[in-house]
């Protein structure tokens, strides 16, 4: 109750200093905005990391924002309490060093989901589900999703459980990314359900920084530096 209590104030680095001695690893420079954080065993924040307002986090082992990566707004990020208690990997967010979660995500961690370093999950809506029931066994089972490094997903996606993201990626909007049984080949994913539909390349793939900040204007063709 007192960690759920500590959540909810505003990012502050007392605020981080209160959530070490609570037990959590919380670095001094991370910002840890307000928010709801229910029956979460281990939170980890890194150099620079950030959270933003008003996400639900809760029944999670383990949760871990990489150096220099960030979590946006009003995002449900859960797991369902058996997987938590039965999986020794399940119930887990792990978001790699200089990756973002956007905003108005659900996120079913109970198999686990991995974001690689330099990655993304883009826009609004997302939506990744990692446990169901297998109708074979009649059990409900969960199976974690991995998306790879410098992998980029696309608004409104479906991810479920056992999907990989290649590194190097990109889920085209409005895709669903099923189990994957094999070893997947990276490029743009689109489709339902998604499959390989070719290359891909760009800068942003090889970036140094977590986002961008420069915009392009189709209407005069000029690139401007630190817009955002």
């Amino acid at each position: 109750m007192l960690r759920t209590l500590v959540w909810t104030l505003p990012a502050h680095p007392a605020k981080n200093a209160l959530l070490r001695s609570l037990g959590h690893d919380i670095h001094p420079t991370a910002r840890a905005r307000s928010g709801l954080v229910l029956r979460v065993t281990a939170f980890q924040m890194g150099p620079g990391s950030r959270i933003g307002r008003f996400n639900l986090i809760k029944n999670l082992r383990l949760v871990s924002i990489g150096d220099h990566s960030s979590v946006g707004r009003l995002n449900v990020i859960s797991a369902h309490p058996v997987y938590q208690k039965l999986y020794p990997d399940g119930a887990a967010l792990i978001v790699g060093a200089h990756s973002f979660i956007t905003s108005r995500h659900q996120l079913d961690c109970s198999g686990s989901v991995v974001l690689g370093s330099f990655s993304c999950i883009a826009g609004h809506e997302t939506k990744i589900l990692s446990h169901s029931i297998d109708v074979r066994r009649d059990v409900q089972v969960a199976h974690p999703v991995r998306i790879g490094d410098r992998s980029f997903v696309g608004a409104r996606c479906l991810l479920l459980g056992g999907a990989v993201l290649p590194d190097r990626s990109v889920l085209g909007a409005g895709s669903v990314l099923t189990r994957t049984r094999q070893e997947q080949e990276p490029g743009l994913w689109a489709g339902v359900p998604a499959t390989l539909r070719g290359p891909i390349d760009g800068d942003w793939f090889s970036r140094a920084a977590t986002g961008t900040s420069r915009v392009y204007v189709p209407a005069t063709g000029e690139t401007i530096e630190d817009a955002i």
